[in-house]
């Protein structure tokens, strides 16, 4: 069921006709900032939460830029902003989850992206378990990694953090919630 945040794009809608005709973008020359943004706005992607942990308690941050590196050994990668709370707080604790949300947990994606009622230090009010580093996963998520940070590499203005996965599991999420063209997306499953 669709909530406050999603919006639903269906075969032949006008939001779902394109851009139209094939074009580059910036006169063929090194795209802007704010057209790769435009670009980006583009790419599908499952919405992931990324949490860990510090002196104050949990920490958790929203992201779409989320991939498995290699199924042998388990790896995976976020990016994060480079300055940003959740890298500085990944890079004391050395470790950090994944929780893949499911089509149920939009509001939870705006929180922990800091445009609704933010989540405090303990997850008050979001239902989440605890694994074995500390971490804490989103009990509704689709499935979730928990993980050691491998590597950081800064690249532009984001860090890639790369996570030997320790640990692995499934939510009690059924379907997932996407993220596409700057909205929460679901899929139409017949």
């Amino acid at each position: 069921m669709p909530g406050k945040y999603r919006t639903q794009i269906g075969p032949g809608s006008e939001e779902s006709k394109g851009h139209g005709e094939f074009q580059a973008i910036e006169g063929g020359q090194l795209p802007t900032a704010d057209a790769m943004r435009t670009l980006r706005r583009m790419h599908a992607a499952a919405v992931t939460v990324v949490t860990t942990t510090d002196d104050s308690g949990f920490r958790g941050i929203t992201v779409s830029a989320f991939c498995i590196v290699s199924l042998a050994p388990p790896t995976v990668l976020v990016c994060l902003t480079t300055g940003g709370e959740a890298l500085a707080a990944i890079g004391v604790s050395g470790r950090f989850a994944v929780s893949i949300l499911s089509d149920t947990q939009e509001f939870l994606a705006e929180r922990f992206a800091g445009r609704a009622p933010l989540v405090n230090a303990q997850f008050d009010g979001v239902k989440h378990r605890v694994v074995g580093t500390g971490n804490p996963i989103l009990e509704d998520c689709l499935v979730w990694y928990d993980c050691e940070v491998q590597a950081s590499y800064p690249c532009g203005d984001h860090h890639v953090v790369v996570g030997a996965v320790r640990e692995a599991g499934f939510g009690s999420g059924s379907f997932p919630l996407l993220y596409f063209d700057g909205a929460y997306r679901e899929l139409q499953i017949d």
